[in-house]
């Protein structure tokens, strides 16, 4: 994976932490004070991108950690005898055959996406919800907003955990076989 790549995969990561951190500092704060016409300007969008850039490298460390205590050893454990098992076979692939280890990278950058915005959605969930229950007035239209929220983006975490978890057990299948393969194949 090249720097390009690893750098616009952390800025879609960031994007869903920008939108979960603007939506809590908006549900404390209200959202009177913030200067929405200069707030796209090209000097703002600069410190903006920066943060967001940050913020996806915090939330990629904290969701990894998340998804490997939670459900990644059960899955690796699949194919191999334990969690990190695999290693060998990934630095096989990766001496071995740049095409291989190319592809397995495009699957991870997804696996790592769907991570990241499953945590972020998770997060977005609960500080749109203070948000609504703070900043939208009447009750009957915060119980709407508040009831297809929760479906659409419960749904949603669930379709981005269920993503996460069918790539990375096609994952540790593709580095089973293609470093068999190349084995076999005196690679």
């Amino acid at each position: 994976m090249n720097t390009t790549d690893l750098f616009v995969e952390l800025i879609v990561i960031g994007v869903g932490a920008t939108m979960w951190v603007a939506l809590l500092v908006l549900s404390v704060f209200g959202y009177d004070w913030v200067p929405f016409d200069h707030l796209f300007a090209l000097p703002s969008l600069l410190p903006i991108l920066a943060i967001t850039y940050i913020l996806g490298i915090v939330t990629d460390r904290l969701a990894d950690g998340l998804f490997d205590a939670i459900w990644k050893s059960n899955l690796a454990q699949q194919f191999y005898g334990q969690d990190g098992d695999d290693y060998d076979d990934r630095r096989y692939i990766y001496l071995r055959s740049e095409r291989l280890a190319s592809l397995l990278e495009y699957g991870r950058s997804r696996l790592r996406i769907c991570r990241g915005w499953c945590l972020n959605t998770l997060l977005i969930l609960v500080c749109l919800d203070l948000f609504i229950l703070r900043q939208v007035a009447g009750t009957s239209a915060k119980v709407s907003i508040l009831l297809f929220s929760n479906v659409a983006l419960g749904l949603l975490i669930y379709g981005l955990w269920f993503s996460w978890r069918q790539l990375t057990v096609a994952d540790y299948r593709k580095v089973k076989r293609q470093s068999a393969w190349l084995r076999d194949h005196g690679n």
